[in-house]
């Protein structure tokens, strides 16, 4: 019997958590990412000391099922539950009682955490994928990939909408979503709070996490919402050495803060999202995943990709939407 085929492009979290779902089904399926490896907002720097993430500072759960897998995860000892420890500056002890519940940090690289939902679906690196047709992807070298049972696409809207000239309905559903920027940095500095979250009451600079597995003093700091639309096109030197002023400005620090590496997340946060937790065109076999579809958060993005994934196995046509 042949295996039903499905193409996905997007290694994040939603991607992976459809692809391994099908694939733990019997479907035979193939994921492309344009970076070197999986992970997206989940990736993960690594030095000689460990890793560390500029992605996302922690996972959480608000409902089943996602609560359900990352018991899982804590139970094989990739996630552990963040306990206090938290600084908080000007901000009121209620943020971390808050903010914290039900928040896990990766024991391991976060993104082995993708990795493991893929299951064995194939991962192909390094591949940029131009557009989407009817059951067909198009690489950026010109090659199709075709007679997909579908295809599913799970980046950010922006970088979708000029994939999808061929698929004007799915097209014109994302016209209107837009995203707020983030730039984080991981920064190396003696001194300062003993705690393993810091969180500021600032318009510039909104968190910092610990990183132990980078080495003594390493953290990832994330900048407001605010900060990084005042330097979205600011150079990464620029961008970097206007936070480190403002970290040692609010922490008070003696010496100097060590810049080790900056990122900015251009489609950090969808404000308007599409709504449910999928986009489809059944007659030409293609759907579309993600935060930009279901909204903020590693949790409706995870969800977004296995609705879909259930979606399609508990339909009698090969595709569900």
């Amino acid at each position: 019997m042949t295996k039903l085929r499905a193409g996905i492009v997007g290694a994040g979290i939603a991607g992976a958590s459809c692809a391994g779902t099908l694939a733990a089904a019997g479907w035979e399926v193939d994921v492309f990412d344009k970076a070197r490896g999986a992970g997206g907002r989940l990736s993960t720097r690594r030095f000689e000391q460990g890793w560390a993430t500029l992605g996302t500072p922690f996972v959480s759960a608000k409902r089943d099922p996602f609560r359900s897998q990352l018991r899982d995860w804590v139970r094989q000892g990739w996630v552990s539950a963040v306990r206090g420890n938290v600084w908080q500056g000007r901000a009121t002890i209620s943020w971390a009682e808050a903010q914290l519940q039900n928040h896990y940090c990766p024991t391991i690289e976060p993104s082995q955490l993708v990795r493991k939902l893929l299951g064995s679906a194939r991962l192909h690196t390094g591949h940029r994928v131009a557009a989407l047709k009817p059951r067909t992807l198009v690489l950026e070298d010109g090659r199709e990939l075709g007679d997909f049972d579908c295809v599913i696409c799970s980046v950010p809207a922006p970088q979708a909408i000029p994939m999808l000239d061929a698929l004007p309905l799915l097209r014109e559903r994302l016209a209107e979503v837009r995203y707020r920027p983030i730039w984080s940095f991981l920064m190396r500095w003696d001194g300062g709070p003993a705690a393993d979250v810091i969180k500021f009451d600032d318009h510039l600079l909104n968190l910092a996490v610990r990183q132990p597995s980078g080495g003594p003093g390493l953290w990832s700091v994330y900048a407001t919402h605010e900060f990084s639309e005042t330097y979205l096109e600011a150079s990464e030197m620029e961008a970097s050495n206007r936070a480190a002023s403002a970290l040692m400005g609010l922490l008070g620090l003696p010496w100097p803060v060590e810049i080790e590496a900056s990122h900015l997340w251009r489609h950090a946060r969808p404000e308007n999202p599409v709504g449910g937790f999928w986009v489809g065109d059944r007659e030409n076999r293609v759907a579309l995943i993600g935060d930009g579809i279901a909204g903020v958060g590693v949790e409706r993005a995870w969800e977004s990709g296995l609705r879909l994934a259930q979606a399609i196995l508990q339909s009698k046509e090969e595709l569900a939407l």
